[in-house]
């Protein structure tokens, strides 16, 4: 038997259904606007010669269902293409002619053709089911074929996809010996959705397009040439200046959130900007300016313009702040270790995170408590007696509690700072009119003590020393402010115990100070020292250093005022001392040296004076001048603690500097990436 070949058939729109070439599963659509060409298998020898594709062995029958036009259903009247009349139909058996064969309604997808149609689109196809009987009904028979149809046919079939001989042979169409009815395709799709798992027909031959996902870079073509090995070279340097460039945000974005967090944990200007430098230099990014004012930090990156690189300019204004002098000893360990090439960006980048969630060491609740323990430590040292000591221990209590309340409601520090110094003068002049039996001026000092803003004083004289002019000048403003607070809250508590009758105060005597022995002062400055590191968030390591130094201090106070140096030189040389034996504690334990400065240095600061010069101001009109002499050496006094803090910094530097390797944050720098 020879092979079936494909011919086409032109002519006015037929009326039977379009037909598809049985041998080789070939299907066209040919077709004008008013007129449809039919596709059919002839099995003509003479047209073999238009036949493209290789004649194929008989195959098995197999029942053919019937594929009628769309519009079959439609009225044959007014329909273009009429349905085909089941009696004019031969009925086609099946191999076994045993039975009919049950076919699906359902629309047979078909393989995607790779050539656009010739004509306009036609209406798929549906199946038409069997008769009564069994019986599939055969086609209608047809004209002769035109040449011409077939010349076109043929050049739109070699563009057509070859199909495999196995999933050929099997396809259900194959019909040898008999006119196999066509079946009308749909339009042409460029990719096929996946077989389902339970394919009716496994052997169905399936046709896809692998399209590009992507366009191919332009300088792959110069592979093969004389530039391709330059371009490449080119095109990898340009990359790398891009990650260059992604590097080094990366790297600022990170310094200046770490400048930010040690602003917020209570740094000093100084210790941000060494930090500062220390992470830029050790990862990379070396043509950078720095430039902290008061509460915000700019870096200024400048890259040499001949490399290409992006400049970059980044601003971080510090809007919070929360001591935690914890937190701020992680951050002093953490830039050691990036100076010394320990710790590479990423690693960097994660703890940064963990310590800013990390959570403080002590409950708030207990910075509270330790501000009265700290105010009835202070009571005796400055010759109070124990009762005035628990009076003003309660009283801070008070005092520091409504504080914190206040300030979260969103009151300026200035106001709560007035509300606690009135609540402290007013409990003080209110138990003494009754005679418990205490001196206000002392209790009324020591409950002060703890509302002075004495850490951002000695960070201005720090910061004005160092160089940062700006942010001294913005750190000394918010002192004043706070001073201006406890001045307030002082004059309204005295004059509201003179409206309500109460007796005034005799400060013409001065104090004759403590006659504790100098062992019992030196552990109350001790105790004092520790407490108010728990009040700033230090941990149990700082608290005792603390201490520690004080206790020094205290040392070299009594000795330097039994020289007879006077009340405003000797606290200067103690905080010398403090400066000085702060430092080494300090870097010692791997935290900055305010951690343990701070706290140590508070027992030398005049709350006593401080609140009689406020007193004689605001009070006996007699002494106006006496009250304003007595502010004025008292902001002296602790002007002079601050510098002599850093001055005693200073000192200990060279010291440092050989002793603990890397203790300075702008040595040992190292490149980690």
């Amino acid at each position: 038997m020879e092979a079936p070949r494909a011919t086409a058939v032109p002519g006015p729109a037929q009326t039977g259904p379009r037909h598809v070439p049985g041998a080789h599963g070939v299907l066209d659509r040919v077709s004008g606007a008013q007129q449809r060409q039919e596709v059919t298998v002839s099995q003509d020898p003479q047209q073999e010669s238009f036949d493209p594709r290789i004649p194929e062995a008989p195959v098995e029958v197999s029942a053919i269902p019937v594929i009628r036009s769309a519009h079959a259903d439609s009225d044959p009247v007014t329909s273009p293409v009429p349905a085909v009349p089941d009696a004019a139909l031969d009925p086609v058996e099946t191999d076994a002619g045993t039975g009919m064969v049950e076919m699906s309604t359902e629309p047979v997808a078909d393989s995607p053709l790779t050539q656009p149609p010739l004509s306009e689109p036609v209406t798929t196809s549906v199946l038409a089911p069997a008769d009564g009987d069994g019986r599939v009904p055969a086609p209608q028979a047809v004209p002769d074929p035109d040449a011409n149809a077939l010349e076109a046919f043929a050049d739109a079939a070699l563009h057509e996809p070859q199909l495999e001989e196995s999933g050929f042979a099997d396809a259900p169409f194959a019909v040898p010996g008999e006119r196999s009815r066509g079946r009308r395709l749909p339009r042409p799709r460029l990719r096929r959705s996946p077989k389902p798992a339970a394919d009716p027909n496994p052997d169905r031959v399936v046709y896809g397009e692998h399209m590009p996902t992507q366009a191919i870079a332009l300088v792959e073509r110069l592979g093969s040439s004389a530039y391709g090995r330059r371009m490449r070279s080119r095109l990898s340097a340009r990359k790398a200046d891009q990650d260059a460039a992604v590097d080094a945000r990366t790297t600022l974005d990170f310094a200046l959130k770490l400048g930010e967090t040690m602003f917020s944990f209570g740094a000093s200007s100084m210790d941000v900007e060494s930090s500062i430098i220390v992470v830029t230099q050790a990862f990379g990014i070396h043509e950078i300016e720095i430039d902290l004012t008061n509460q915000a930090i700019s870096l200024n990156y400048a890259p040499d313009s001949s490399r290409g690189e992006v400049p970059y300019t980044l601003q971080r204004v510090v809007r919070s702040w929360s001591t935690n002098f914890a937190g701020l000893g992680l951050l002093h360990r953490l830039v050691e270790e990036i100076a010394d090439g320990e710790t590479t960006r990423a690693e960097a980048q994660r703890r940064l995170v963990e310590i800013r969630r990390t959570p403080k060491p002590f409950p708030a609740w207990s910075e509270v408590i330790m501000a009265g323990v700290f105010c009835g430590l202070f009571v005796p040292f400055i010759g109070g007696t124990w009762r005035g000591a628990l009076v003003g221990m309660v009283s801070t209590w008070i005092v520091f509690w409504l504080k914190i309340k206040v300030e979260k409601r969103g009151l300026p520090e200035i106001f709560s700072t007035m509300l606690g110094s009135f609540l402290a003068t007013t409990i003080a002049l209110t138990l003494h009119a009754v005679n418990v039996g205490i001196d206000p001026s002392l209790v009324i000092a020591g409950g002060i003590m703890i509302l002075l803003p004495s850490s951002r004083f000695v960070a201005a004289v720090q910061d004005a020393i160092n160089g940062f002019p700006l942010t001294a000048a913005g750190r000394l403003t918010s002192a004043l402010l706070g001073y201006m607070g406890l001045m307030g809250g002082i004059m309204i508590g005295v004059i509201g115990s003179e409206i309500a009758g109460l007796p005034t105060l005799d400060l013409a005597e001065a104090p004759t100070g403590s006659e504790l022995p100098a062992i019992i002062l030196m552990l109350l400055v001790a105790c004092a020292a520790m407490s108010d590191s728990i009040v700033e968030q230090a941990t149990w390591k700082a608290l005792i250093a603390s201490g520690l130094v004080a206790s020094a201090a205290y040392g070299v106070w009594l000795l330097f005022d039994g020289i007879g140096t006077g009340p405003r030189l000797t606290p200067a040389i103690a905080a010398m001392a403090v400066g000085f034996l702060g430092r080494i504690a300090a870097l010692r334990l791997g935290f900055p040296q305010i951690v343990v400065v701070l706290p140590s240095m508070l027992f030398l600061l005049p709350g006593l004076a401080i609140f009689r010069a406020l007193y004689e101001f605001t009070v006996e009109s007699g002494s106006t001048l006496l009250g304003v002499a007595g502010i004025f050496n008292a902001t002296v006094v602790v002007a002079a603690i601050a510098g002599g803090v850093v001055f005693g910094d200073i000192l200990a530097r060279p010291l440092t500097d050989r002793i603990f390797v890397g203790s300075r944050p702008a040595t040992g720098v190292g490149h980690v990436r």
